[in-house]
């Protein structure tokens, strides 16, 4: 049988992305939480399918919601992390 979905296409390169890494099924959105009022109701679940590029080698999920809904009240910021720039900083001098 053959899939009549579209070929998921390499996010930076644009080829055609056919090697999983892993599949880890359907899963919420992560970081968000359901109201008091529709606790009952059922949330949202998308694949966590991860592919890697065979030319660039991007390890990627499809994108099957946009950043901004995600990321509206997204409460890490990673400059006010001094482990995470000195790290940052480390990595790139051995770059």
């Amino acid at each position: 049988m053959t899939s009549s979905l579209p070929t998921p296409s390499c996010r930076f390169c644009g080829a055609p992305l056919s090697v999983t890494v892993v599949d880890l099924g359907m899963s919420p959105l992560c970081e968000s939480f359901l109201p008091a009022d529709q606790i009952n109701q059922m949330e949202p679940f998308f694949p966590l399918h991860t592919y890697v590029c065979e030319k660039c080698f991007l390890v990627q999920l499809e994108e099957y919601v946009t950043p901004e809904h995600i990321f509206t009240e997204y409460a890490y910021f990673s400059s006010y992390s001094t482990a995470w720039l000195k790290h940052a900083s480390d990595y790139t001098d051995l770059m």
